[in-house]
């Protein structure tokens, strides 16, 4: 066998062992040449495009997660981003910098790509192509093409109309509690009543499926993907459609995630109104239907409705202000 051209080629060679194959259906060039080079499916058919950038100590941190985790946990943003607009994923590419200390490169990355494979055996779509570059810290940026069919619907998050409910599935928080719970007390130190948490921090599970099943109700106005926090992402809703938006005053989460805060000296709606990470849906929809049986799962919560008589957001009389991350300002 011929030596590598360089250690680049070898480690892009190593990756490509390490993801699924393509095959020849809709790619004809992938991974190690300039481009991939895509073959036009079904006229009709719409594609999605997304991007994500995960930045280490901002989105994850290598003393909470491991590189597998790492690597699967900025997919799945980019999963749940496609899920939000009802579409199915169809391939993606990787832009990953690397530290040049303190690492073992290869061994690090290839970790990586095995978190981007368990994604893409569990989804069925390929990564076919990208990116390598040494920098300061690991830095992972994925772009994400999704595909509608023709008749499909593509959701977005206008459309929402006075007195439209809201939804969300899983439960918000969760993520962000298992993050305390992580700093608190170690990846082999969390008790086990809080361990669920910790699940929802590392291992999302976006919702390509139901996304889809939400797109084809036409009683379901628009959608959402809920990553920065309710606070955060309600408010865009608001904001992009004009309206006003109440929490329903009953609104409270799991007993465990009640009794973690509790446990750490914190308020529960810290995690649950201004966390961030849930990588779920946000569903605005005709008050009418309900959209646990669109998907026959009960893990959905109404979240509260929205209003033409009020602005902003508000728990009963009082005005919810988003505590929710932004990179403009944290």
């Amino acid at each position: 066998m011929n030596k590598f051209p360089s250690k680049e080629y070898e480690l892009i060679r190593r990756i490509q062992q390490a993801l699924p194959p393509v095959g020849t259906i809709s790619y004809e060039e992938t991974i190690g040449d300039d481009a991939a080079v895509r073959i036009n499916r079904t006229a009709g058919e719409r594609l999605v495009i997304t991007a994500d950038v995960s930045v280490e100590n901002v989105h994850f941190s290598v003393d909470t997660m491991t590189f597998e985790e790492i690597g699967y946990k900025s997919m799945a943003g980019n999963l749940s981003d496609c899920a939000a607009m009802g579409a199915a994923p169809d391939s993606a590419v990787v832009q990953l910098v690397f530290p040049k200390k303190g690492v073992d490169v290869n061994s690090a990355v290839e970790k990586i790509y095995a978190g981007f494979a368990r994604a893409c055996v569990r989804w069925d779509f390929p990564v076919v192509g990208g990116d390598l570059s040494g920098g300061d810290a690991w830095t992972i940026g994925i772009t994400l093409i999704g595909s509608v069919p023709p008749g499909g619907r593509i959701l977005k998050r206008t459309g929402i109309v006075d007195g439209d409910a809201l939804w969300v599935t899983g439960v918000p928080g969760e993520s962000a509690a298992g993050l305390a719970a992580l700093v608190r007390w170690g990846r082999d130190g969390v008790p086990a009543p809080y361990r669920r948490f910790v699940d929802a921090h590392i291992s999302p599970v976006p919702r390509i499926g139901e996304g889809k099943m939400f797109a084809a109700c036409q009683e379901i106005h628009a959608m959402m993907d809920l990553s920065d926090g309710l606070s955060k992402d309600v408010g865009t809703l608001c904001y992009d459609n004009g309206l006003g938006f109440v929490f329903d005053m009953g609104l409270s989460p799991p007993a465990e995630m009640i009794n973690l805060a509790d446990e750490m000296g914190r308020d529960w709606r810290g995690w649950f109104y201004h966390g961030g990470e849930e990588y779920e849906l946000l569903i605005a929809c005709d008050p009418s239907i309900d959209p646990r049986e669109i998907i026959n799962n009960k893990n959905i919560t109404r979240l509260g409705y929205f209003t033409s008589g009020r602005q902003g957001m508000f728990i009963g009389a009082n005005e919810l202000i988003s505590e929710s991350w932004d990179h403009c300002n944290n």
